[in-house]
């Protein structure tokens, strides 16, 4: 995977959170709500701020946790569409956030 694929994932990611958030039976004015718009924010700083960073790819760490981000978010996509999941949701969704910052960590 190189850095392109794992800025195009964490997109598809805030774009599955977007659907969440969107979803006429998930109110804004429950916590969930703002806890998951609040990962969808974070998410999207990191995900700029990869953008912006010059990363070797190539290597066998950053293989690793791009692997690691891809199951994150193929979980993501199993439990997005019930939104009776929630807590599994946002484990999943703090999930793929650590593992970019894991991935930041490494520049």
């Amino acid at each position: 995977m190189t850095k392109i694929e794992v800025v195009t994932q964490i997109g598809d990611v805030l774009t599955q959170i977007d659907a969440l958030l969107s979803a006429p039976d998930f109110s804004p004015s429950t916590p969930e709500w703002q806890q998951l718009f609040a990962l969808r924010k974070h998410l999207d700083d990191q995900q700029r701020e990869l953008v912006q960073e010059i990363i070797k790819d190539d290597t066998a760490s950053f293989q690793n946790l791009a692997k690691q981000l891809s199951a994150a978010a193929d979980s993501l996509k199993k439990v997005a569409g019930n939104i009776a999941k929630i807590g599994s949701i946002l484990q999943t969704v703090s999930t793929v956030s650590s593992v970019v910052d894991k991935i930041l960590s490494h520049l």
